[in-house]
């Protein structure tokens, strides 16, 4: 029970995989998607994307050629949202892409969190 906790929140602890979660949380994704919203490469996503499936946090689908990942259950979306990672998204505003950003309810930027 403990093992599978530590995971869960050892998988929160990544910058990557908490912007993956925050779009997740808008609506499923193809695994392809993410390379262009994170900038990483394909490989650092597949890895990413493992660590979250395998803390129980995200599902995923085959269609066709496509893997598409959304978020395992009602219970872990929610769990998501009150920790607030729907509002973290990566700076686009001139600073370097690894800065992450929290909007408030406005959606304003509440400034980098690093």
């Amino acid at each position: 029970m403990i093992d599978s906790k530590v995971k869960f929140f050892k998988a929160l602890g990544d910058e990557t995989r908490l912007t993956i979660l925050s779009y997740l949380l808008e609506h499923s994704y193809c695994a392809c998607d993410f390379s262009s919203l994170t900038k990483k490469d394909q490989t650092t996503v597949s890895k990413h994307l493992k660590v979250l499936v395998e803390a129980g946090i995200l599902k995923y689908e085959k269609q066709g050629r496509n893997i598409i990942y959304s978020i395992k259950n009602e219970e872990i979306n929610c769990l998501l949202l009150s920790l607030g990672i729907r509002d973290i998204k990566p700076c686009c505003d001139g600073q370097h892409f690894s800065s992450v950003c929290y909007t408030n309810k406005t959606g304003n930027k509440t400034g980098n969190q690093n």
